[in-house]
């Protein structure tokens, strides 16, 4: 079984999409995936919009939220978080490193603490310090999540990125298409 409850630190832990119209989106990947969704609860740190979590089994799997307007085209994404032990800490380190701050770090309460990172060629790399929730209770499975894997973005292209799923018996990779 993939059930979780706890994440060492430096582990993937917890994946979301964060969309322009989040709503839309349940009727996507509720039936694509199976999953049902509890919420809406407010987005982290004041940011308009709301937060929904998919469940399967009763059990959290992934987030799915309103996309933040950050200055920049808003573009649909699927995001993947990093247990770290201390939020702060773990963005100090990445700064001292090159990486540049996108959001935060802020709280997502009672479930954490987050920021958004950008490493030095521009891939986007989340981190998770848990309080309420660890991350996914509910990994490999079908309708869970099975692995993230990203593409730094070109001078002319969006950065891919793939969270990938298992519906049913079948595994299936979302890719955001490319305009």
């Amino acid at each position: 079984m993939g059930e979780r409850e706890a994440y060492p630190a430096g582990v993937p832990c917890w994946v979301e999409t964060l969309q322009r119209d989040p709503r839309a989106s349940l009727d996507f990947y509720g039936p694509l995936f199976g999953w049902e969704f509890v919420g809406p609860a407010p987005m982290p740190g004041q940011l308009p919009g709301e937060y929904f979590v998919a469940r399967v089994q009763g059990r959290d799997v992934a987030g799915l939220g309103s996309l933040p307007d950050l200055g920049g085209p808003p573009v649909p994404s699927w995001n993947t978080y990093i247990r770290v032990d201390y939020v702060e800490e773990a963005v100090e380190r990445a700064r001292a490193a090159g990486a540049g701050l996108l959001v935060g770090p802020l709280d997502a309460l009672p479930a954490g603490r987050l920021a958004v990172l950008v490493d030095p060629v521009g891939a986007v790399v989340c981190l998770w310090e848990p309080r309420g929730r660890e991350g996914a209770q509910l990994i490999n499975e079908p309708g869970t999540w099975a692995m993230s894997a990203g593409t730094p973005p070109t001078a002319t292209a969006p950065r891919p990125s793939t969270v990938r799923c298992s519906a049913g018996s079948r595994r299936r990779s979302v890719r955001p298409r490319r305009r």
